[in-house]
């Protein structure tokens, strides 16, 4: 697939998971991997590591995501069919996996300013999908909701067999903390967050736990 190919196909789903409201991606916008290590972009975007958890980087060169173009109130409301939805998912599902960044950035922003359409097949992607890359970044989108409803979401992660799963679902826990009714529903997995800060195999697993309950107390 072309550069131009790639970025028509990152707007239009964007067009379409927003309901008609538009987003603009500079050419080498970049995002996260729950990976280590980098990988070059075909047309010069990057698909760099990341500690899982943290957004992407766009912007790290002076250029970045450009913000979302004024969605109407009537495209924020418009219905959305199944189908519309499994369509998303299946675009979010193969950027993540071919490390399409246009794409996942496009996507993963459409699913942060409509949360209620997504969460559910969000959710579904997290705990159920067979691929660790495609659970954590699902997870990861997840935890910037900010969703006091989504803690025992993320405590059942916190037991998920990829380690970049955990870390998400411990991150998006610690974001939880950030309003009272979060850091409430939190608290269901605080000894889980204990458990994992002092004995998980994964460093950064325990780094993300012990954050976590930092800013859980």
């Amino acid at each position: 697939m072309t550069k131009g190919q790639k970025r028509l196909v990152a707007a239009g789903v964007a067009a379409l998971v927003v309901g008609g409201g538009l987003f603009g991606l500079s050419r080498r916008a970049r995002v996260g991997s729950p990976a280590g290590g980098a990988a070059e972009q075909e047309g010069g975007s990057r698909w760099r590591g990341f500690a899982a958890g943290t957004p992407g980087v766009p912007g790290a060169d002076g250029e970045g995501v450009a913000p979302v173009a004024a969605a109407t109130a009537a495209a924020a409301t418009s219905p959305v069919t199944q189908e519309q939805v499994d369509t998303a998912m299946s675009a979010w599902r193969t950027a993540v996996l071919v490390k399409d960044a246009d794409t996942v950035l496009a996507l993963d922003r459409a699913f942060t300013e409509l949360p209620a359409r997504y969460m559910a097949a969000l959710i579904k992607s997290a705990e159920t999908d067979d691929n660790e890359r495609v659970r954590a970044f699902s997870t990861r989108v997840l935890g910037k909701l900010k969703a006091p409803a989504l803690a025992e979401v993320f405590a059942q992660l916190l037991d998920d067999k990829s380690p970049y799963v955990r870390q998400n679902a411990a991150w998006g826990l610690g974001e939880l903390g950030q309003r009272p009714d979060g850091r409430e529903a939190a608290q269901r997995a605080v000894a889980e967050l204990q458990r994992l800060g002092q004995h998980d195999a994964a460093k950064d697993v325990r780094l993300a736990a012990s954050s976590a309950l930092k800013r859980l107390q």
